[in-house]
């Protein structure tokens, strides 16, 4: 049997190996189990007793605590690699070259699916990005499955529908990971979206060039049939894709400043807030009033301005008219209303705004939220700090001069923020979160913003992004709460 474009895939009845037991490994293993093949799934960690129940009662055979080498998993016929486990493990090395009789969960999924996928990628944002688009799908009529790296794992889908008998999905809008997409050699979405690349996951991968390498592999099997969708900002990384994309390209443009080119993609323009689309082939020029989007940060006008495209190339490869759905689609970025902990305005008091970014855990992030903030007086006290990742917050710069009145550091990586940093504004140094908030509401009047975007990974003090931002809205709740006299 023969995958999407050319990877040959194993005959029913044969054997498949899942290389580890979290949720994708195993909607893997199950969706495998259910098309017919004898199954086993490998894990270097204890398998939690519900999960081995769940198993041995489909009939999947499970190897834990087990030895992951690559000698040992090269030589397997056919294995299903769960993104979360490195390449180094299974293959040897950081960056593996496509090999045939290894793929990824979502790689895997997409080969017994019929539904068309819109895919999106990047460094920051993929996460909004992904839900806004989602979200503008279904407000066109779609029946959207949202989900990959964020949320459902695809096979969690395909598995669903094979049940059912019957496709429960007119389209699906996956999150993909670097992770995801090192090992594809026959993923083809029909959209593809890539919003950005910047330094981050530099403890699995050698290089930046590496990631960025394992970043293009999801374009590389897509044909002029699909559409590659880049950020024409050149800050971002992206542009020019490289020059073996065979799949058509259209960009977007968010930045604020001049637009390099003026055809062939859609630019988001301020004041009032908009967006035009002129020069993509069978398109014709197309404009939206935005001005009720009401997500705050310079980040969420590029996740804005590339979900608008991607829903509307979406429609136009569907056989849908974008132009039937102008006001829809203004409509529906108006009544979204985001994701927690990305730029989510989680309290105000008087005019000071609380805003819970604990989901920028990267410097790149950090400065898209400050970009927000430009053309504005200072107006941020920013809380910055956890676990460094090993990139230099000199990036932050120019937004800290331009945007930031003080920062408060707490955390591992404090000292080298305040290194590297400390001679633009005032910089105070925090034991915990709580006492970071205190420190930066007491310096904070009336339209100023207490913004909690770090930088930095929350491992250090937190058991993830998500507790740190939960842990951030209490204390602001709490400050705000004894404000108003315990009401």
């Amino acid at each position: 049997m023969t995958g999407i474009s050319g990877r040959k895939l194993p005959q029913a009845g044969e054997s498949v190996t899942v290389i580890g037991a979290g949720r994708s490994g195993l909607a893997a293993a199950r969706l495998a189990r259910t098309l017919g093949y004898r199954v086993r799934v490998m894990d270097e960690g204890a398998v939690p007793p519900e999960t081995i129940a769940l198993l041995r009662d489909e009939g999947i055979d499970l190897q834990e605590n087990c030895l992951l080498e690559p000698d040992k998993i090269l030589s397997l016929p056919f294995a299903i690699v769960s993104p979360g486990v490195s390449p180094r493990k299974w293959a040897g090395r950081e960056a593996p070259l496509y090999i045939e009789r290894i793929v990824g969960e979502m790689e895997w999924a997409s080969s017994w699916s019929s539904v068309p996928l819109v895919a999106v990628g990047g460094t920051n944002g993929k996460s909004t990005t992904s839900a806004l688009l989602a979200h503008l799908l279904e407000a066109a009529g779609e029946q959207v499955f949202l989900g990959g790296n964020f949320g459902t794992p695809l096979s969690e889908m395909v598995l669903s529908e094979r049940m059912a008998g019957t496709s429960l999905h007119s389209v699906a809008v996956v999150e993909l990971s670097s992770f995801q997409a090192e090992t594809m050699g026959s993923f083809r979405p029909v959209v593809n979206l890539l919003l950005n690349i910047t330094p981050d996951h530099l403890d699995r991968y050698p290089s930046l060039e590496n990631y960025r390498m394992a970043k293009w592999r999801a374009f590389r099997t897509m044909d002029k049939t699909c559409f590659s969708i880049v950020n024409r900002d050149p800050v971002c990384g992206v542009f020019p894709p490289p020059s073996d994309i065979e799949s058509r390209l259209a960009w977007f443009f968010s930045s604020g400043g001049p637009c390099p080119e003026e055809k062939g993609g859609l630019v988001l323009k301020s004041e009032p807030l908009s967006a035009h689309l002129s020069g993509i082939e069978g398109l014709p020029p197309l404009s939206w009033d935005l001005k009720e989007f009401s997500l705050e940060g310079m980040g969420n006008r590029q996740n804005l301005a590339a979900a608008l495209l991607g829903a509307v190339l979406y429609l136009h490869l569907s056989g849908k008219n974008p132009q039937d759905f102008t006001r829809v689609l203004e409509k529906a970025a108006a009544s979204f209303r985001g994701l927690p902990h990305r730029m989510e305005v989680v309290g105000e008091w008087k005019g000071i705004r609380f805003v819970n970014d604990s989901k920028a855990t990267n410097v790149d992030a950090t400065r898209l939220a400050l970009s927000g903030y430009l053309g504005q007086h200072p107006v941020v006290h920013l809380i910055l700090g956890g676990r460094d990742k090993g990139a230099p917050y000199v990036p932050l710069r120019d937004g800290i001069r331009r945007s930031v009145k003080s920062i408060v550091a707490l955390g591992e990586a404090r000292e080298k923020i305040r290194e590297e940093l400390g001679d633009l504004v005032p910089v105070t140094l925090s034991d915990t979160l709580e006492e970071a908030v205190e420190l930066a509401a007491g310096q904070a009047v009336a339209g100023d913003r207490v913004l909690l975007s770090p930088a930095c990974s929350s491992y250090d003090m937190f058991h993830g992004y998500e507790e740190r931002g939960r842990v951030f809205r209490s204390i602001a709740e709490d400050w705000i709460r004894r404000r108003e006299g315990g009401r």
